[in-house]
């Protein structure tokens, strides 16, 4: 697919990292850049789109390959921020027999000071994309704030992805305001199965929906591996879309998914106040868009990446 030039931008806001792969025999199988914000930056560009993405990546050897990596696939790294005092966060990823995630061990070491970049320019239209733990973290939690307002004011699309590793944050308490004004201000809300568990303690996407985010956010899209489905819930409208079961498996579908959510949005010219209330044409097209996007990820994407999350 080919993007045309005047399609809006996309601005990624979230974590880059690097993630190291150890397979069930206990022999590593790779390393690339993760985040699943990054992960979706890097499928969007390599699709044609104009992404930037916001961040941070310490000036060592770790933050050259995201860096370069994400650079590699077209995304604009100009508001990357490199800092010096610290190290690039590392993810140890051991795999099951099904190709899923057993345990993760993390190494990080940021700088106290929150990361000093220029925001990107952001116009009618540009879809804003910002979650992980990186959304909610407290050293940076006010400036972003400040820019999701400036996005919100400027008729931007803000997409909101919840969900952290434990190991960030062991007590979801503590940073829980912050997620609800996340949820409160997004227009379209895109979680996993583990992030309703963790954050909201309920297993079912519908129950997430209708008790915790939809007095927040009237759009939610629920990607659910273990049902090998995508749901758009909308008020009392829900849509689903069907996931092939061989792609489910790659860690890399879930960011594939997202990626086709924003790609819809920008390609079909969805405004935010469509999302409000999501025609069944909407949401479908969404779906579509996100189920192709997901599967296309799976096969296509280059293998170092289809175990990145």
């Amino acid at each position: 697919m080919k993007v045309a030039i005047d399609m809006k931008k996309v601005i990624s806001i979230g974590e880059c990292s690097l993630n190291i792969v150890i397979g069930n025999d206990g022999k590593p199988m790779g390393s690339m850049p993760g985040g699943r914000v990054a992960n979706c930056a890097a499928i969007l560009a390599r699709k044609g789109f104009e992404v930037t993405m916001a961040s941070e990546a310490s000036a060592d050897p770790v933050g050259d390959i995201v860096v370069s990596e994400l650079s590699k696939y077209g995304v604009d790294t100009r508001s990357l921020d490199r800092f010096t005092e610290g190290h690039t966060p590392i993810n140890v990823f051991t795999i099951d027999s099904d190709g899923k995630p057993a345990t993760i061990t993390r190494y990080e070491q940021y700088p106290d000071e929150c990361f000093d970049i220029i925001w990107p320019k952001v116009e009618e239209g540009d879809v804003v994309l910002y979650g992980g733990y990186y959304s909610i973290d407290h050293r940076m939690r006010q400036r972003l704030s400040r820019f999701l307002d400036h996005c919100k004011e400027m008729k931007a699309i803000l997409i909101y992805l919840p969900g952290f590793l434990p190991q960030q944050e062991p007590r979801v308490t503590r940073v829980m305001p912050a997620i609800l004004e996340n949820l409160e201000i997004a227009d379209v809300v895109i979680t996993r199965s583990i992030d309703l568990k963790m954050i909201f303690g309920v297993d079912d996407s519908e129950t997430a929906y209708h008790s915790r985010i939809d007095f927040y956010c009237r759009s939610l899209i629920s990607i659910d591996a273990d049902k090998e489905r995508i749901c758009y819930y909308a008020g009392r409208e829900v849509s689903t879309a069907t996931i092939e079961p061989t792609s489910c498996r790659t860690m890399i579908w879930n960011s594939g998914a997202i990626a086709g959510v924003v790609a819809a949005i920008i390609s079909n010219g969805i405004q935010a106040s469509a999302l409000d209330t999501p025609s069944e044409a909407v949401r479908e097209s969404i779906l579509q868009s996100a189920a192709e996007f997901a599967v296309e990820a799976s096969n296509n994407m280059n293998e170092n990446w289809q175990y990145i999350q």
